[in-house]
């Protein structure tokens, strides 16, 4: 399948038939990628960056661009030379490769993440706990080794049935659809990310968002501790303090915890499990669809893309970057169309680890 390519500069070697677009929008991302063990040892790399400097600092982004890189890149890297041609792998990360190459793995990456947890005075799981600590850790930390259990895609399904049955009663003649690592084709999930709308009824979804979360508070899918965070977009719906709601934050959101009731088969006991309910308009479907698919790189690789062009993109839609005029694009492949780029299905935009 071609893939669009960005006219500025976008590789390292736009000669070489090898040559690997830098954004993950421009490329294929699949699980698992063709470099898969290499991406696993340099995954604990980048993760200590995360905890170090903090996501979005540059020394971070610059490094998972790097992995995101080596995800995409089609061919297996078997030479330095190879290594030093893909996009953001500098002089340090090529020295790390090469370790790779000649023994297999990488020494750095199985110490990164005991020396972090070492540095800030963790040596038991106690001491994680507490190093943990931030604001709502301690309703997480009460169902800390649930939501530590990666979720099969069954579990995925059920607990998107529970949903589906009370939005049943509050309002039918929705549509929902399950998101993130699950529509990327994941065996396993960390959370599940249940999108919702009304199909061509802009303004049906007012409202549902709170009524949804009171219903399960009622029915106990929701413990009385379990809603970590509820925006709805500025308005008198809001039932627990947040943020303000920004126009590049225009989804109703709730994250919560979610207890999946026991079935005495898969389920001896109640599991609590990490669950975003997003509601959107219709009109904002496709990009709500986009932006809550992810991954995290693909999407920032979106909005650094749509910048290029003088538009604005995330989950809340597209913008004009000059007048701030909404451009429709109702569907997922409306997207695509809209930001100039070749449609990449779900599956191939696992950018990140």
């Amino acid at each position: 399948m071609p893939i669009a390519s960005d006219p500025s500069s976008d590789t390292e070697s736009p000669d070489d038939e090898q040559a690997v677009p830098m954004l993950a929008c421009h490329r294929l991302s699949p699980r698992p990628c063709v470099n898969q063990a290499l991406v696993e040892e340099l995954k604990p790399l980048r993760e200590f960056r995360f905890l170090r400097y903090g996501t979005h600092a540059k020394e971070s982004i610059s490094y998972a661009t790097a992995v995101s890189c080596i995800i995409g890149t089609p061919f297996k890297i078997e030479t330095v030379e190879q290594a030093a041609k893909i996009p953001k792998v500098g002089e340090k990360l090529t020295l790390k490769i090469q370790e790779f190459l000649e023994y297999g793995f990488i020494k750095e990456s199985r110490y990164a993440k005991a020396n972090e947890l070492y540095e800030r005075g963790v040596r038991t799981l106690e001491d994680l706990r507490r190093a943990m600590n931030r604001k709502r850790i301690d309703s997480y930390l009460k169902y800390y080794d649930d939501l530590q259990e990666k979720i099969p895609r069954s579990e995925v399904e059920s607990i998107l049935a529970f949903v589906e049955l009370q939005l049943n009663r509050i309002k039918p003649g929705f549509k929902t659809l399950l998101c993130g690592g699950y529509r990327r084709g994941k065996e396993f999930s960390n959370d599940v990310d249940i999108l919702i709308t009304y199909p061509h009824r802009d303004g049906e979804e007012r409202g549902v968002l709170q009524a949804l979360v009171e219903r399960m508070q009622q029915k106990n899918l929701i413990p009385e501790d379990g809603i970590l965070t509820l925006t709805t977009c500025g308005t008198d719906r809001i039932i627990t303090p947040n943020r303000s709601a920004t126009l590049l934050d225009a989804l109703d959101k709730a994250l919560i915890i979610f207890r999946h009731p026991a079935n005495g088969t898969t389920r001896v006991r109640d599991k609590y499990r990490r669950v975003d309910l997003v509601v959107t308009t219709w009109r904002e479907w496709g990009s709500a669809v986009v932006g809550w698919t992810g991954s995290t790189q693909f999407e920032r690789d979106l909005r650094r893309h749509a910048k290029r062009i003088d538009l604005k993109f995330d989950s809340g839609g597209i913008r004009d970057r000059t007048t701030d005029e909404p451009v429709e694009a109702v569907t997922e492949k409306d997207v695509f169309r809209v930001l100039g780029l070749d449609y990449i299905p779900p599956e191939m935009r696992n950018a990140d680890p």
